[in-house]
């Protein structure tokens, strides 16, 4: 039996015995006065992440309550480690719980979820350079209760090359950018997007009134966008391409592989609309239908030109958006016709009703809230220093679809012209909010693990036609 059929076996068994996982009782005790005034709108969550053996090193602490918060001592650990987190369980929350955690003069924010209530988990990598044995962990609360008991840290030690070639695979026009412009900046990287991104909202219709006409040219727009504006992170137009197949439209091509699908707001079937806006040769310009399998075709042929040693795309089973959910199962599918054996990092852009990351800017992103129990190999913190941030602000800025129309910016502040529904962006879901961060995180799997989470993830879609956009163009 191969390595690699064992790591799958053991990735699925392991998700089979999720089906019997069940909450944890309350922890007993008497709670604390500000966990029984937080909102009775509770998002309790004890749902576990289950790490596979031999890709972590646990061990457990205890948490002792201080005065406006919890502490621990760091726990000794054999071997390097790049990553670490820290279970928690909160007794209650409120609309904007957080904490900073300082060790000695270093200090970190990260928030959580509204009302959280159960299990989360605290990322603490930016600490590394102070996590030695015995060195005391502050956790200072702010509108959360924590409670004084056991928690677990856990640590990985991910030693990704990040020298090696990366091949960033975004589903939409500014996907890579929100997920990894501080991973692929400045390095050997490819981004690849699938879709031209013509569907969402209407943004253009003050100058283009037909719906057909203004999603063709909002797609070649976005298409420009994403072949160009990884030159801010050094990724030249030479090493970028957008494979014009239709936004809204993955799940649909996935049911009927062999079928064509039209493009949602008109009837043009020819992804090579959107290609003219390549200036590289990955990808062919000539015509081509929007089908499943030309898709997975296109996908192999990447695969196989660049040759990437990392490969970064949307995980099914956390980001909720549709086209990022089949973004992963094209590239899983075309895995079976290359021949690499790459590290794969997942991401996810659209979790929790597009409210995760939670807090400001420049906080520190952890784990998600999630629904049902989740198989993970490792996680991956990857530090983007204040200058990244930056510089990964100012790309997303730069692309159409995530700023004012020209008549919006005609007319700000003038009610001659009223604003598209997501404008003035509510902060909570705005992508200059979300987006730069003291890091980027990914869930690493081996290329067996990555089957298995595919299974794990078609084993509980359910489909919904795709017909739906019609009334709801925000689902970008």
């Amino acid at each position: 039996m191969s390595t690699a059929f064992r790591g799958t076996v053991a990735l699925l068994v392991i998700v089979a015995e999720l089906g019997a996982a069940q909450t944890p009782s309350t922890t007993s005790g008497n709670i604390p006065p500000a966990a029984r005034s937080a909102s009775a709108l509770h998002k309790e969550s004890d749902t576990p992440y289950l790490f596979t053996a031999n890709d972590s090193i646990s061990q457990s602490v205890q948490l002792a309550r201080s005065a406006d918060g919890i502490r621990f001592n760091w726990p000794r650990l054999t071997g390097q480690w790049d990553t670490a987190l820290l279970s928690v369980r909160s007794w209650g929350a409120e609309q904007a719980p957080w904490v900073e955690v300082s060790v000695g003069a270093q200090r970190i924010e990260q928030y959580l979820d509204a009302n959280a209530l159960g299990m989360r988990w605290l990322n603490l990598s930016e600490l590394r350079e102070q996590l030695v044995e015995g060195a005391e962990v502050i956790i200072r609360t702010h509108a959360i209760t924590l409670a004084a008991s056991t928690g677990t840290v856990r640590v990985f030690n991910n030693q990704l090359d990040l020298l090696q070639r990366i091949l960033v695979i975004a589903p939409h026009p500014d996907d890579a950018e929100v997920a990894a412009f501080g991973l692929y900046a400045d390095r050997q990287a490819s981004v690849i997007t699938l879709t031209a991104g013509n569907a969402g909202d209407m943004n253009y219709r003050a100058n283009v009134a037909d719906p057909a006409e203004h999603y063709s040219l909002k797609g070649y727009l976005r298409a420009v966008d994403s072949v160009t504006v990884p030159w801010q992170g050094n990724i030249p137009p030479e090493r970028t391409a957008n494979l014009g197949y239709f936004d809204g439209q993955l799940d649909t091509m996935y049911q009927s592989p062999e079928q064509t699908v039209p493009e949602v707001y008109g009837t043009n079937v020819d992804v090579a609309v959107y290609r003219r806006a390549n200036l590289s040769k990955l990808v062919s310009s000539s015509t081509r239908s929007n089908s499943w399998r030309h898709l997975v075709d296109d996908v192999a042929e990447i695969l196989a030109e660049v040759n990437p040693a990392i490969v970064v795309m949307p995980d099914p089973r956390l980001d909720t958006h549709p086209d990022h959910e089949f973004t992963a199962v094209a590239v899983v599918q075309a895995l079976a016709r290359w021949q690499g054996n790459p590290d794969f990092l997942l991401y996810t852009n659209h979790a929790d009703a597009n409210h995760y990351p939670y807090g400001p800017a420049g906080s520190v992103v952890s784990l998600p809230p999630s629904e049902r129990p989740l198989v993970m190999q490792k996680v991956y913190s990857h530090v983007t220093p204040k200058a990244l941030q930056i510089r990964k602000l100012f790309a997303l800025e730069s692309m159409h679809d995530l700023r004012l129309s020209p008549d919006e910016q005609l007319n700000c502040g003038t009610t001659v012209t009223a604003h598209r529904p997501d404008y003035p962006r509510m902060p909570e879901e705005d992508y200059f909010r979300r987006a730069p961060r003291a890091n980027e995180l990914f869930y690493v799997f081996d290329k067996a693990g990555m089957g298995a989470v595919i299974q794990d993830f078609l084993g509980h879609y359910k489909y919904q036609p795709a017909a739906a956009l019609q009334t709801t163009p925000s689902r970008r």
